[in-house]
């Protein structure tokens, strides 16, 4: 009923009205901070948004629930958005207007990439980041075209279990090992 969004289905809390009032009592409040973060990882990775700017996307249906005349407000959304950092789901930006949703969390990614790289026999080999985001030997993978920020922390993660190394090329762009 909520969906304006093709193909996303909105979970039953989006029809329901209290849903849009942050809750004073903080088992409830808890709850419905539960749901609120799922789905906005849900609705990020079912539309491949890594970047969510909270105040465009105070518009969106994600927030804003036309059929039952209900918006949250965007201190609500910026809590919801904190909650999230806080437990490791999501990173804010400098300016904590936007925030990175980890709909997987880097070191999946990372594992992602490096099962790619292990199946397609390049391990101990030089490739850039971009081969790796954007190459064509990637395009069939989840991470093709991965969020570039997203992607250097998925590296990173691997580079902290010793199954990568990274360094700086000379035209600023990062090399995988």
């Amino acid at each position: 009923p909520a969906s304006a969004s093709p193909d996303f289905r909105f979970p039953q809390f989006h029809s329901f009205p209290p849903s849009f009032t942050r809750q004073p009592v903080p088992a409830t409040r808890a709850k419905q901070t539960t749901l609120w973060t799922a789905l906005i990882r849900d609705y990020c990775r079912h539309h491949r948004i890594f970047w969510l700017d909270l105040a465009a996307a105070a518009a969106s249906p994600l927030f804003h629930n036309v059929a039952i005349h209900r918006r949250l407000a965007d201190r609500d959304i910026q809590f919801f958005a904190g909650a999230m950092v806080d437990n490791g789901d999501a990173q804010w930006d400098a300016s904590m207007k936007r925030v990175l949703v980890f709909w997987r969390r880097p070191a999946e990614w990372g594992e992602a990439i490096y099962s790619w790289v292990e199946d397609t026999g390049r391990n101990g080999t030089v490739m850039t980041v971009y081969e790796i985001r954007l190459g064509e030997h990637a395009k069939s993978r989840d991470f093709y075209n991965l969020d570039l920020d997203l992607t250097m922390l998925a590296l990173q993660a691997l580079e902290l279990h010793g199954k990568a190394a990274l360094f700086d090329g000379k035209a600023s762009d990062s090399l995988f090992l």
